[in-house]
């Protein structure tokens, strides 16, 4: 059995890297794939690039999702709107995949019978590469590494998880570029009634310099982070009980420390804050 494999890839503003994105996706060793490429609205020449990679690999399955830019959540939902695949996988677009991933990935979902298969992964620094793995986790310690994302004890990227299109039917999907992985993973680990762990590196994750970012720019990144969360609580499923004390404790501070309006707009962060926020008169 050859099960179909969505791969979507965000597109947007990544002209100096989705070339070899796009070579190492769509030459995959595994043949039963169907290449989502959306166009988040880049205005670069992205999608000029793509067009001229597409042309090396015309046997390919490839669909491509123009819309109007409104962030990678959104990006990352468009694409899974026009999946038919059995399994997914996302690829972001200023990284770069094993040409084996997804034969390897089948293979032990198919082995095993898992929901969700995670990989290790290479972190690529320019010129040096670390190897790195997500903290380890069961369907029975999936709780306690759900809690873990948002406290920064555990990744939580979309990227290295490997899971059937079932577990994404009505997930919520954030607004938000900011922790928007940690918002999906919560959901996809809390439904995975199976999961299993690849221990081979499969996929090339692009750092960036991440202490170059503006006081501003680090300020708007926590207080989007903390809207993803905070609507999670409010338009998540079963799985928010599980995890909501984390939620509003990561988000309480957050909104403590860089925008004290959300305890306005979001009155249950008020009522739950954790007892030191409280003392401190929020």
């Amino acid at each position: 059995m050859n099960p179909l494999v969505s791969l979507i890839v965000p597109i947007y503003g990544v002209e100096p890297y989705i070339g070899q994105c796009a070579r190492s996706v769509l030459a995959q060793t595994y043949e039963n794939v169907e290449f989502i490429f959306v166009n988040d609205g880049t205005k670069d020449a992205s999608m000029d690039i793509l067009a001229d990679v597409l042309k090396d690999f015309p046997r390919r399955d490839v669909r491509i999702v123009d819309k109007d830019n409104a962030g990678l959540p959104m990006a990352r939902k468009s694409g899974l709107d026009v999946a038919t695949g059995d399994y997914v996988m996302h690829v972001d677009a200023d990284d770069w995949i094993e040409a084996d991933a997804v034969e390897k990935l089948v293979d032990e979902a198919q082995r095993t019978g898992a929901d969700l298969v995670y990989c290790d992964f290479w972190k690529e620094y320019g010129n040096r590469s670390k190897l790195d793995h997500e903290r380890s986790y069961t369907v029975a310690s999936k709780v306690r590494w759900m809690n873990r994302l948002y406290n920064d004890g555990a990744y939580g990227y979309v990227w290295c998880k490997f899971c059937k299109r079932s577990l994404y039917e009505n997930i919520f999907v954030p607004t938000y570029n900011m922790h928007e992985d940690i918002v999906f993973s919560t959901q996809l680990i809390w439904r995975a009634s199976s999961i299993a762990q690849l221990s081979l590196p499969l996929i090339h994750y692009r750092r960036t310099n991440a202490s170059s970012a503006s006081r501003v720019a680090r300020r708007m990144r926590r207080v989007q982070s903390a809207r993803n969360i905070l609507d999670l609580c409010v338009n998540g499923g079963p799985e928010i009980p599980a995890v909501r004390k984390s939620i509003i404790r990561k988000a309480a501070w957050n909104a403590f420390r860089y925008d004290r309006s959300l305890f306005v707009e979001y009155p249950f962060l008020k009522a739950e804050a954790p007892m030191p926020l409280k003392l401190l008169g929020v």
